[in-house]
């Protein structure tokens, strides 16, 4: 197999994450920054303002993290889901097939209803990935449900929002039909 570059696809959980996080808290930091330039001119005390600010600073750095460290990663090994500190790494043998779906799609059934939040639902009309499991592996689909989490994990199916959901399936396909050969 020839060696191709590796590809990253975001996941859009995060980015969401971060595109709302990023204008409320960093503009409520700026607010803070413009108020302790204010009280330092004047000569007074900053000292309750410190704290909420580096707070919120965290809080940005943080958003920012998740969207840097939230992607599927196309590899010559395998595939590599990443999101937030959770992971794992499928080779290309556990899968069965990968296709493209609305999100809404998974969590169309009443037992999976519980995991829409708002990030869910503003992304439900939006594609997905639907990388489906190998079921003849069921300690595979439940390694992957622990390491994921129930949200990203539907039976076989590991549902992810990722950004050029079309280049990643057709990716994976090629991947899968070669493998076949």
């Amino acid at each position: 197999m020839s060696v191709q570059p590796r590809q990253r696809y975001p996941i859009r959980y995060s980015l969401q994450r971060w595109n709302d996080g990023k204008w409320f808290y960093g503009s409520f930091f700026l607010i803070l920054l413009v108020l302790i330039a204010l009280k330092v001119f004047n000569h007074q005390s900053i000292v309750s303002f410190v704290p909420v600010t580096v707070l919120d600073g965290v809080v940005l750095i943080a958003f920012w993290l998740m969207r840097r460290i939230s992607y599927i990663e196309v590899t010559d090994e395998g595939l590599t889901i990443r999101y937030l500190l959770r992971h794992i790494t499928l080779p290309y043998s556990a899968l069965a097939r990968v296709r493209r779906q609305p999100l809404e799609v998974a969590f169309q059934p009443a037992e999976r209803r519980r995991f829409v939040n708002r990030f869910v639902r503003r992304l439900a009309r939006e594609p997905a990935a639907y990388i489906r499991l190998d079921r003849r592996q069921p300690d595979l689909i439940e390694t992957a449900e622990r390491q994921l989490g129930a949200r990203l994990v539907a039976g076989a199916d590991i549902v992810v929002p990722i950004v050029d959901v079309d280049a990643f399936v057709a990716q994976i396909k090629g991947r899968l039909r070669g493998q076949a050969s």
